[in-house]
């Protein structure tokens, strides 16, 4: 099961970088819970389901004149997978450039993502995923 999970993590990572909704959909369990580290994660925002990525998506673009994430590697961990990389991004209102490494954790259930939490440092989802570098 532990290659499955990464495969699904890289399908969808790999929809994402393609911004077509309609090839991310099949990769979200309907429970799935959301946690970003930067559009809504100062406000502790928590986006639920396919609409909750649909609305994470409108809220990217709201905040980010360019936005585009960079996998590097992928980790299996338990119950997902970790992913790290880097992110590079434009604000939509102030033009401010954005470049650093990023990770994400994402849990896998029944082949889908169920939880997706998005870090703005290596250190901290490493932590999270109870691993050390």
């Amino acid at each position: 099961m532990s290659q499955e999970n990464v495969e699904t993590a890289r399908g969808l990572f790999a929809a994402f970088e393609e911004s077509d909704f309609a090839k991310v959909a099949p990769f979200l369990h309907p429970d799935l819970e959301i946690r970003p580290a930067l559009v809504g994660g100062l406000e502790g925002t928590t986006y639920r389901g396919v609409d909750g990525m649909r609305q994470f998506w409108a809220d990217i673009d709201a905040t980010w004149a360019e936005f585009r994430i960079e996998p590097t590697e992928f980790r299996q961990v338990q119950g997902g997978v970790l992913v790290l990389g880097r992110i590079y991004a434009r604000g939509r209102e102030s033009g401010i450039p954005l470049e650093s490494s990023a990770a994400w954790l994402a849990g896998v259930r029944d082949g889908r993502l169920v939880t997706f939490q998005s870090f703005t440092g290596q250190a901290e989802a490493l932590e999270a995923a109870r691993l050390e570098e």
